[in-house]
């Protein structure tokens, strides 16, 4: 290639990455930025126009009237404890269904189309007759979350059965079956070579399947109507004009997502998290 031609090509992809990368920015970090504003900036100032990025003046009032009249820890564990619980579950009954599907033929496409097709409804037209069948089963509203965590799962294992299924299918048979040769049963290839090899899809769909289920409203609007967690909470806040209350219960909910993504991270492969995210 001509060596002009070559530069060129060059400047033009680094000007698309730094592009790129303030529209990243832009839209990922500034939110962030005004959410922790909001939260240390006494109410008179976060209404006041221009608006500023710093504060003149930092307060932590926001969070002591927020510990006087919440159980923040109530909430959170409960939010937490939902997320978790979803998204164990998800990966338990997800990656079998997922990895079953990539070694049959005949489950590929029922469960690979059965797993797209439970997300065409919006969540709302779910929660609606969910909210009703657990009424009876007194899982509506419950204090453990349960019947939340029951819901989620109509977003996490989907996610997980076609993570698993990208993941699976492109993992070579031959291990398997040397496993196999070697006196292995199926489930136990399954759990000491595919399991292992594919850690990296496995840590990718527990950070996404996590957030997913720590980041929910409209199930958690509906069926936790006092046991709250912390978006439906958040929403009541902004709903009620208490916009300092709202960014402080976001910036708290930063906490939590930031250390699962900062701890699972080292376990997401490159090769085998690119293979899943190409699907």
């Amino acid at each position: 290639m001509n060596p002009v031609l070559k530069f060129r090509k060059f400047g033009f992809f680094k000007m698309m990455t730094v592009l790129g990368l303030m529209a990243l920015v832009l839209v990922n970090v500034f939110p962030i930025v005004l959410v922790l504003r909001q939260a240390f900036t006494p109410g008179s100032e976060s209404v006041a126009w221009p608006l500023r990025l710093l504060p003149r003046q930092v307060t932590f009032l926001n969070f002591q009237l927020l510990w006087r009249t919440q159980s923040l820890l109530s909430h959170l564990s409960l939010s937490f404890w939902v997320a978790l619980a979803t998204t164990l579950l998800s990966l338990l009954m997800g990656f079998p269904a997922g990895w079953a599907a990539a070694r049959s033929r005949a489950l590929e496409s029922i469960s690979t189309q059965s797993a797209l097709l439970s997300r065409v409804l919006p969540p709302i037209a779910i929660a609606i007759p969910l909210t009703a069948i657990f009424i009876p089963f007194h899982l509506y509203n419950h204090p453990m979350g349960f019947g939340l965590i029951l819901a989620h799962l109509t977003i996490g294992l989907p996610f997980a059965i076609l993570v698993a299924y990208a993941a699976f299918r492109d993992l070579p048979r031959e291990l398997e079956e040397a496993a196999a040769v070697d006196g292995c049963s199926t489930v136990g290839a399954f759990v000491r070579i595919s399991l292992p090899v594919s850690k990296g899809a496995l840590a990718a769909a527990f950070i996404l399947i996590f957030l997913l289920s720590w980041d929910e409203f409209t199930y958690a609007l509906l069926i936790q109507l006092t046991h709250r967690t912390m978006p439906p909470l958040i929403y009541y806040y902004t709903e009620f004009g208490q916009i300092g209350s709202a960014s402080v219960l976001a910036a708290i909910m930063l906490i939590p997502a930031v250390l699962v993504i900062a701890f699972l991270q080292r376990f997401m492969a490159r090769g085998i998290l690119s293979g899943v995210l190409k699907e």
